[in-house]
Formats: C-alpha cells, sequence, structure tokens
C-alpha cells in the first residue's frame, strides 16, 4: 500500500525493536535436530521468521506457546513425505541453513521462495554441500533446489566469501549428520550459529588467530604485526556435536535498530534503543557512526543465551562523508542503506566500496539506493561494488521505491523524517520482512 510520508519536527525517544530474526530463525531451524525441547523468548513474527518457524513444522516440529515465549518440540519422527515442498518466502536465511540441514538428513525435500528469493545465488551453498557429499539440485543456480539428504562426509572448508549463510550451513549439515566440520574464516562473519549451539548444545570450538609483534627481518631494531596464520577463525565442529535444548533469549535486533539510530543521526535528535543486541560482528555501525560525527553510548551490557545485549543511545551531530571499504563492509552490510541515507545528508563524499554483495539481495540494493537518492536531488554514483554519494544539507522529499525489500523501504523512510517536503513510499508492506510494527515505531520518536 502506497504511504504518504512527512517530516518530522523534533526526532527523539526510547524504543524496544523487535527480536533480532538472525537469531529467530537459526532457533526455530535447530529445533529440528535438537535432542530436547528449545524455549525461545521474544520470537519476532516477522515474515522471515516465520517461514523458518513454518520451515521447521513442516519437518515436524511442534510449537507450543506461552505467555512471553514459545516452545518448540523436536519432530519425534524423522521423516517427511518425498519431494516435500517447504516455502522459504523471501528469506534466504531459512533456504540456505536448511539445504545445509537437510542435506546431512535422510530426507528429500524442495525448497522453494518467491520471486525475489529465487533470483538470489544458490551456488555458493550448492557447491559445498555437494563437496561433503549431498546431492542438490537447483534451476540454473537459484531456487527451486531439491535437497537429497545423505550421510555425509567429515569437511574441511576455506570460507573466502564472507558469508554467514555459507558458513551456517555447512556446520548444520555437519550437526545433522553427524560428522566432523572445519572452517576457516579469513574475513570474520556473524557468529550466531556457533554461540547458539554453545548456549544450547555441545561440540563445536572457535580459534580466533591473533596477531603477533616480531622482529622486522630487514631491520631487527623494528617490530613488525604479523598473522600466523593466513585465516582469522577456525571453527571446529566435532562428530559428536549435539543440540540438546534449552532457551534462547532472543535481543532486539541491531539492523532494525539502525534505522532508528540513523534517524538520530540526520536530524540532531537523541534516540535510546533498549535490550538490543550487542554481538561485536553486528555493531560496526557504532563505530561509523562516531566517525561520522555523532554521540553514542552503550549501557546495562550484559550476555544471556550466549549473546551480549544493553542499551545504545545516539545523539546526532554535524555529519561528515567517510569511506568504506574492505573488511569493515562485512560488518555493515544490513546497514548499507541507512549509511547511505546519513550520506545524503552529511558534508562532503562518502565512498563505498567492496559491497558487491548488496547486488543479489531482496533487490540490487546499489541501483536501488542510488535511484532514490537521485529523487532526493542527491548525487549518486553507482560503481560495481559500491557507492559515492555527494552530501547536501537539505536533500528533498520524493516519491520513494522500496522495491520490494524491506531494508530501502525503511531506509527510505527514515530519510523522508528530515527531507523538505512531503514524501511518498510506492509500497509500505515490505517492511512486514523484519519489522512488521516498524511504522508504529517511527511514530513513537517523532512529533
Amino acid at each position: 500500500m502506497k504511504r504518504n510520508l512527512r517530516a518530522a519536527k523534533r526526532i527523539g525517544g526510547t524504543i524496544t525493536v523487535p527480536g533480532d530474526k538472525s537469531i529467530a530463525q537459526r532457533a526455530a531451524l535447530l529445533s529440528i535436530v535438537s535432542q530436547g525441547p528449545i524455549t525461545v523468548v521474544n520470537f519476532p513474527r516477522n515474515a522471515d521468521c516465520l517461514s523458518a518457524l513454518g520451515a521447521a513444522k513442516n519437518l515436524g516440529v511442534r510449537e507450543e506457546d506461552g505467555d512471553d515465549s514459545m516452545v518448540l518440540h523436536p519432530p519425534t519422527e524423522k521423516s517427511v513425505a518425498p519431494d516435500t515442498i517447504i516455502d522459504c518466502g523471501n528469506s534466504g536465511t531459512t533456504a540456505r541453513l536448511l539445504a545445509g540441514l537437510v542435506s546431512g538428513s535422510t530426507q528429500t525435500v524442495i525448497l522453494s521462495g518467491d520471486e525475489s528469493l529465487s533470483r538470489r545465488p544458490m551456488r555458493r551453498i550448492v557447491e559445498p554441500l555437494t563437496a561433503m557429499g549431498a546431492k542438490l539440485i537447483a534451476v540454473d543456480g537459484h531456487l527451486p533446489l531439491t535437497v537429497h539428504g545423505r550421510k555425509l562426509l567429515p569437511f574441511e572448508y576455506d570460507l573466502k566469501l564472507p558469508s554467514a549463510q555459507v558458513k551456517s550451513a555447512i556446520l548444520l549439515a555437519g550437526l545433522s549428520s553427524s560428522c566432523s566440520v572445519t572452517i576457516r574464516e579469513y574475513t570474520p562473519t556473524r557468529d550466531h550459529t556457533e554461540l547458539m549451539v554453545g548456549a544450547i548444545g555441545e561440540g563445536l570450538s572457535v580459534r580466533e588467530v591473533k596477531s603477533v609483534t616480531e622482529p622486522d627481518p630487514v631491520d631487527p631494531r623494528k617490530k613488525r604485526v604479523s598473522m600466523p596464520e593466513p585465516f582469522k577463525n577456525e571453527i571446529t565442529l566435532s562428530s559428536q556435536a549435539r543440540i540438546l535444548g534449552g532457551t534462547v533469549d532472543i535481543p532486539g535486533d541491531f539492523s532494525t535498530a539502525a534505522f532508528f539510530i540513523g534517524a538520530a543521526a540526520i536530524s540532531g535528535g537523541t534516540v535510546t534503543i533498549t535490550n538490543v543486541g550487542l554481538n561485536p560482528t553486528r555493531t560496526g555501525l557504532l563505530e561509523h557512526l562516531r566517525a561520522i560525527g555523532c554521540t553514542v553510548q552503550t549501557s546495562k551490557r550484559t550476555v544471556v543465551s550466549g549473546e551480549a545485549r544493553g542499551d545504545i543511545t545516539v545523539t546526532g551531530g554535524e555529519l561528515k562523508g567517510r569511506k568504506i571499504h574492505g573488511e569493515a563492509v562485512v560488518g555493515l552490510i544490513d546497514e548499507i542503506p541507512i549509511i547511505a541515507v546519513m550520506a545524503a545528508f552529511a558534508e562532503g563524499t562518502t565512498i563505498i566500496r567492496d559491497a558487491g554483495e548488496l547486488r543479489v539481495k531482496e533487490s540490487d540494493r546499489l541501483s536501488a539506493i542510488a535511484e532514490n537518492l537521485r529523487l532526493m536531488g542527491v548525487k549518486c554514483g553507482v560503481m560495481e561494488d559500491g557507492l559515492v554519494i555527494e552530501g547536501r544539507l537539505e536533500p528533498a522529499g520524493a516519491d520513494f521505491k522500496s522495491f520490494g525489500d524491506h531494508r530501502i523501504a525503511m531506509a527510505f523512510s527514515i530519510a523522508s523524517l528530515a527531507a523538505v517536503g512531503p514524501s511518498t513510499l510506492d509500497d509500505d508492506s515490505a517492511v512486514g520482512v523484519s519489522c512488521p510494527n516498524f511504522f508504529d515505531l517511527v511514530q513513537k520518536i517523532t512529533s
């Protein structure tokens, strides 16, 4: 549905965002191979998480609802009808992680998805899972994907493409088939799977490779910093690894919080997000905010169910452009749309490189961002792997396009709050993928 958007007179306040969808989807899918029930607290009922929950139910998981939580009971029988079709909706996490789980089972299923998900690449998981011994048949590297589960082989894999979904698909295949897996990460990615296995299971370890200081071979009077091994993390799953069951208490979704943080940044207001995830693999945006001129504070830090959480307070300032590239982009990949919006309101030029992965998300996000920024009168150049954005003091309101992408819809709805003149959004339903109550939360921080 088309939505009329208006500039806010004031931005500020305190809100709590829905639970982290990356964590929630993993909790739902791990219940398929759990030995005992998993109690999930703060499960977000957005479209992506409901896709993961629906997939788990299709494979025999039983949901029992409580007052503020639900209990997922693992399947009593480990079989489904041959060629069962599981609809993953718009959820790439569901499709890729489920492919791993089924690969290590004795079942055959067909994974399907909506039009957007059916365009997203699946070869990145098909190749390593096939190397483990599974049989997967994709349509030109895309969904629908037929997965024939088999007893898999012990597997070692160098994760050259920094993808938490690929890493998790391999780990879940190992869990499902009770085979050992070793994965080496050259660029650290989200570690929600590793933390969850540690919180409600056993048999997984992570070795972090740290840099060392040594004498310079050219000039022994000097020191140099080097890596003793070429990778950053080595994740090992033993053949005895298992999910025992327990409680997964889900913090607020940092990537959803990012949009409201962005509202503070572009307006000079102050916004506090309570009980939000502070996993270090997800919070690169906080350093970015400090670098471009915002004040950032975190408080009430704690760790629950293996995941760090706390409160974040951000106050906007005089924003300035910045270059973002390399490893930093991996930790900011979901936040690039709102970072681009902040860049439009900043002084100077923002350059984003090494973000080619955004071309194969729910939309081609690089092109979508550029088109909407240009509608605001902001100069934006598109590269194969990034953007060049020339900030201006007063971007104009515009008729924004969502491109069917929740993060694009949310980012430019936030942009309208500080734009000059009215705006519209062509389809506000896209936000339901991750935050169905997004516009209610916007009202709580605006006047």
